[in-house]
């Protein structure tokens, strides 16, 4: 029960945790944008950017000490996509080299929650704002 309980809370500040200045002078919110046109958010100590274009969902890391593309071999990431508190569905992705892919895409209106496994076995989480969330 308490381990549910921990989840559920868990659960409940990811957005929060999130959306919270990062560490390195800047925040990551809705409206950053990297430098391949997608939305960056900080994901397991790396800068994260997630691209949706043309059928292919696509999530590069760049480690923050040396500001270069981690190599993803090893690595795993799923994309789950809510509207609110609704699923709207979900792409695995895959190393591709410098990056994660899958072939997926972003339901209209929807965001999106990342989850990566590093090459450590380590998982963590962050919420991408793509558009579906309400002010």
């Amino acid at each position: 029960m308490l381990k549910q309980l921990m989840i559920a809370a868990s659960l409940l500040l990811l957005p929060v945790a999130a959306s919270a200045q990062d560490g390195h002078g800047h925040s990551h919110g809705e409206g950053d944008k990297g430098p391949h046109g997608g939305v960056v958010q900080t994901l397991a100590g790396y800068e994260a950017e997630l691209v949706a274009g043309d059928g292919t969902l696509t999530l590069y890391l760049v480690d923050h000490a040396t500001e270069a593309l981690v190599p993803t071999e090893g690595m795993m990431a799923s994309v789950l996509f809510t509207e609110g508190t609704a699923r709207k569905g979900a792409v695995t992705l895959q190393p591709a080299g410098d990056r994660l892919e899958g072939k997926g895409e972003v339901p209209e209106g929807a965001d999106a929650v990342v989850s990566l496994r590093g090459k450590d076995g380590k998982s963590s989480q962050a919420r991408f704002e793509l558009g579906g969330h309400a002010h």
